[in-house]
């Protein structure tokens, strides 16, 4: 039992000497380093871009207290009640003359027209807020997601080329089924330079009245009855109110109201393009064979009516309900589409589809006529070309009215980066350069169109189809209404 005490001592004594021993030197370090530290300081402190670092600071600060001091004693002086009245006695106490009149009132004046300019330039405008209705796409789901904005934004003044117009009634387009699924989307925010391209108005045209023009406006007048068409990348016409440059507007026929007249803006653009593409035109379409393919869609009736004006023969295709129609308008021959069983729904099943086109198909075939151009206005046959070019003549040609496929629609952040610069870049060259701008094949729809569809109308051997009118909170039927394929000419929404 002694040993263990006297062995657990022992131990006890060797941790204690370590323990001091460690102590000891721990203690050695930090006087070193102290005295190091010291050492750096002094060296630092004694350093002559240091010194004169502090003589410059402390030279700063004495002028920094001595102009306070020089200031505060002015300020009292100036304050000085008895400082302020000998002033005011040295000034105009004493004799004016002429001259320092005229110089006083000089400086009065100059200083108010000077303190006026400031202040109007410096006026924090309050933005003047008008709210109007629009029919407006807010997501790219489909026709579901159109809604009838009662506050959307409405604007109230014009730029120098721009014309306002009130909205009297605009056309409901098939294109507009495929903005609201976001067709032109990357376009239209690149187009007009916006962060975002939602909500959309849809509507691609309309009529209406000029209620106000920009300073650099002279072709048109304020109270103009006018009509115009914009493209898909614009924001549209089912409103109330539309600021757009006068370019593409025009001065609608006197002999037809605003409702028939806001059917041609759009499709007679298209068919007249149409027509250009194909090197078609009064002079020499006499005799020319040209199909139709939808004779009842907005831009078949133009179509077929300029053709037979032409002395073109025209054939067209159509449901047994739009024949007289269609014989009506000028058709030359017709093509009478198979009915399916379900003639109500807007869509027909991939079997129905496909059994109309095997007839149409046929029915081509059959007849064994062979045509100049071939024209596709509707999807009720989607054939495609390769078929189609069967039944052309050795120079004929196929044209379609249906708007193209846009693969800018699927684009990333990063290729959509890329596409703003490349268009960006090629508007800077071409306005560097003088070069007309061709803004997506859509430069068909302005006023130099509209004024010869405007003839065409006021000639007599252009009529307006309509086939049905509603009102603005009735968009879902009209949209429904569109995408039925038994449907005739135009849809219009009125805002009267």
């Amino acid at each position: 039992m002694d040993e263990m005490i006297f062995r657990i001592g022992q131990r006890l004594e060797n941790l204690q000497i370590k323990t001091l021993l460690v102590l000891a030197r721990a203690k050695e370090s930090i006087v070193i380093l102290t005295e190091r530290g010291n050492l750096i300081f002094l060296e630092l402190w004694n350093n002559p871009t240091f010194v004169d670092a502090k003589t410059n600071m402390h030279s700063g600060v004495l002028k920094l207290i001595s102009s306070a001091k020089e200031l505060k004693l002015k300020i009292v002086s100036f304050a000085n009640p008895r400082q302020m009245y000998i002033a005011f006695i040295n000034v105009f106490g004493k004799k004016w003359t002429t001259r320092d009149i005229c110089f006083a009132c000089s400086g009065l004046l100059i200083g108010g027209i000077i303190g006026l300019t400031i202040g109007v330039n410096l006026r924090k405008r309050q933005p003047v807020l008008r709210y109007m209705q629009a029919i407006q796409c807010s997501n790219y789901l489909g026709p579901e997601s159109v809604t009838i904005a009662e506050d959307a934004f409405a604007p109230y003044e014009c730029t120098d080329y721009d014309v306002l117009v009130n909205v009297k009634a605009a056309s409901v387009q098939v294109i507009d089924l495929q903005i609201c699924s976001g067709y032109g989307r990357t376009l239209r925010r690149i187009l007009q330079q916006s962060r975002s391209d939602l909500p959309v108005t849809l509507g691609r045209d309309c009529t209406g009245v000029i209620t106000d023009i920009g300073s650099k406006v002279t072709r048109l007048e304020v109270g103009d009855e006018v009509w115009l068409s914009v493209p898909f990348w614009c924001q549209g016409t089912l409103c109330q109110s539309m600021l757009v440059c006068e370019n593409r507007v025009a001065r609608k026929p006197k002999n037809i109201g605003f409702e028939g007249a806001c059917s041609l803006p759009y499709a007679g653009s298209l068919a007249l393009s149409a027509l250009a593409e194909a090197r078609i035109e009064a002079l020499n379409a006499r005799h020319k064979r040209v199909l139709v393919q939808g004779g009842c869609t907005p831009v078949g009736c133009v179509l077929i009516q300029l053709l037979n004006h032409w002395q073109a023969e025209v054939t067209a295709t159509c449901y047994q309900r739009a024949v007289p129609v269609v014989k009506a308008l000028g058709a030359s021959d017709m093509i009478v589409l198979t009915e399916m069983d379900t003639p109500n729904e807007t869509t027909f099943s991939e079997i129905d589809r496909l059994e109309q086109n095997n007839a149409y198909l046929k029915e081509l075939k059959t007849r064994g006529d062979f045509f100049d151009v071939i024209i596709k206005t509707g999807v009720e046959c989607d054939l495609d070309n390769h078929d189609l070019s069967n039944f052309l003549k050795t120079d004929g040609t196929i044209i379609s009215t249906l708007p193209p496929a846009l693969t800018s629609d699927s684009y990333g952040v990063f290729r959509r980066l890329l596409l703003s610069f490349y268009i960006n870049l090629k508007y800077k060259l071409q306005d560097f350069l003088g070069l007309p701008k061709n803004n997506f094949d859509e430069t068909h729809m302005c006023y130099v169109t509209l004024d010869r569809l405007t003839e065409f109308v006021e000639d007599g051997y252009l009529q307006t189809v309509v086939d049905k009118i509603y009102q603005p909170h009735d968009i879902e039927i009209a949209l429904h209404h569109i995408q039925n394929p038994h449907s005739m000419g135009s849809t219009v929404i009125t805002f009267r």
